[in-house]
């Protein structure tokens, strides 16, 4: 009876042990992997801000060449037919 209730206090403080270290060690993991997707992230944001500002010049001209149209309507109609 003694042997027993000894092998449940070690079962259930290996248990414990092993929550702890495992909540640690997934901790560590999330925090490397947040730091390495914020590095990729800046990697990335530094690399593409050439085509970023190409696509924001180019907005803006396409922009100023719908001011330059001064208000032109193009105009068109459709028609609907039902097949019965």
């Amino acid at each position: 009876m003694l042997l027993t209730f000894l092998q449940r206090l070690g079962g259930v403080l290996v248990a414990i042990a092993l929550t702890i270290a495992a909540l640690i060690f997934a901790s560590v993991i999330l925090a490397v992997a947040a730091a390495v997707a914020i590095v990729l992230g800046g990697w990335l944001w530094w690399r593409t801000r050439d085509v970023r500002r190409e696509l924001r010049r180019r907005n803006l001209e396409s922009t100023a060449d719908v001011e330059r149209a001064e208000g032109a309507v193009i105009e068109g109609e459709y028609r609907r037919i039902d097949e019965r």
